[in-house]
């Protein structure tokens, strides 16, 4: 009762989006037993701002291919149909932005460098695959993107009262809004029936011990994103300034060690590619 209390208030300040009707369709072609590839490719190749956006995230570090992927046909059988599924809901999130200036760019700078980080850290602890970590990281702030789409001056106020008092967003959402970008994330995840262990990252991310009730193999994956974005909170991804964060490297078996050579390859890599991502 409570849930459908906080939801109307939510739904009378918030406009939870559908989604876009691109990854609409490409989504139900891959649920479909008779579709062929030919179908697959066709969809994508039509909207060249979609196919294009997939072909970079493709192509970048977070996949660490020997090979360019050229197109459309060689990513789907490259990246395999399940990732496939995940990665249109992540291209698709740049579409959700109304406009894209400064303060939106450093939204997604932060989705990027947190899937290119959750990438690197399945990798080295073997949690996940760096795919589905990918993902996870790039989906996991969506929350943020709608609530700045319907209140944008509102939201920019939260993300000052950030920087001065050194609070978890979460709290001072709460606080401002009445609500948080991780209960924002989770009624998308449930209107667009994205897959659970997705939701499961985006209502979660900013919430330690996991809960109790929650399927436990989602475990890894949410501590991996987890872990991913108190990185690139410290380090100022996607942000004005750097955030003092604890990081949790040792609930993902890091020691200290590994954990400041995996940050300096991600910042490395993260550098290299942060032009060319955001383009």
């Amino acid at each position: 009762m409570q849930e459908e209390i906080i939801e109307r208030i939510i739904l009378k300040t918030v406009d939870i989006p559908s989604l876009p009707p691109i990854a609409v369709k490409v989504m139900n072609l891959i649920q479909d037993d008779y579709a062929s590839l030919r179908q697959l490719e066709e969809i994508i190749s039509r909207d060249q701002g979609f196919a294009t956006r997939l072909l970079r995230i493709a192509n970048s570090p977070y996949y660490g291919r020997d090979r360019k992927i050229e197109d459309i046909p060689q990513a789907i059988l490259l990246i395999g149909f399940e990732t496939l599924k995940s990665l249109v809901i992540a291209t698709s999130l740049r579409d959700l932005h109304r406009k894209f200036g400064a303060f939106e760019q450093r939204l997604w700078e932060h989705s990027l460098g947190v899937a290119l980080c959750s990438s690197l850290l399945a990798m080295a602890t073997h949690l996940s695959t760096p795919d589905e970590a990918l993902v996870c990281g790039l989906i996991h702030d969506i929350g943020k993107t709608v609530i700045n789409n319907s209140i944008p001056e509102l939201y920019i106020q939260v993300y000052e009262k950030i920087y001065e008092e050194k609070r978890d967003i979460v709290n001072i959402e709460d606080e401002v809004l009445g609500f948080n970008h991780a209960l924002i994330g989770r009624l998308i995840a449930k209107k667009w029936k994205l897959p659970e262990k997705l939701e499961v990252v985006i209502a979660y991310h900013h919430t330690f011990p996991y809960p109790d009730y929650e399927d436990p193999s989602f475990f890894d994956i949410y501590n991996v994103v987890r872990v991913a974005d108190q990185i690139c909170l410290s380090l100022a991804i996607g942000l004005k300034k750097p955030l003092e964060v604890k990081i949790d490297f040792e609930t993902i078996g890091l020691t200290e060690e590994s954990l400041n050579n995996l940050i300096k390859v991600f910042k490395e890599k993260f550098e290299k590619q942060r032009d060319f991502l955001l383009s």
